[in-house]
């Protein structure tokens, strides 16, 4: 819940941007990394066990189709980084940013619209005056 990966992944089999072998619950999370693989590559989940694990989930999740150079996954929804880079997408999602009260009042992520994928609140952006979504 609430995680990314922006690493470059590479594998034989089942290699995703986020997870290989989804065997558990993954919300609110993302993938940007090239994602290179032979059989079961996916942008965020190469493969999903539902026969192994029925209880095993995507929701609010995403990657970018551009940078991981997938456009399947087992799930979450694929997005280009001009939409990755934009609040409204996570937003529309449920995620709760810096700045709004309608998806909670955490404060989980925050943005530099435009410039960076969503970051967790806690981290340095790369525009340290962009501190809420817009």
């Amino acid at each position: 819940m609430n995680c990314y990966s922006r690493g470059q992944v590479w594998g034989t089999q089942d290699v995703g941007g986020l997870a290989g072998f989804n065997q558990a619950t993954i919300t609110n999370c993302y993938a940007t990394g090239l994602t290179i693989g032979g059989q079961r590559v996916g942008g965020l989940v190469a493969a999903k066990p539902a026969y192994y694990y029925s209880s095993a989930t995507v929701t609010g999740s995403f990657w970018d189709i551009q940078t991981t150079r997938q456009t399947t996954s087992e799930g979450g929804t694929g997005k280009s980084t001009i939409k990755m880079q934009s609040a409204s997408t996570f937003l529309n999602a449920g995620w709760d940013f810096m700045g709004e009260t309608a998806n909670g009042t955490e404060d989980i992520w925050r943005i530099d619209e435009g410039k960076d994928y969503p970051r967790l609140s806690w981290e340095v952006l790369s525009d340290p005056n962009a501190t809420a979504a817009r």
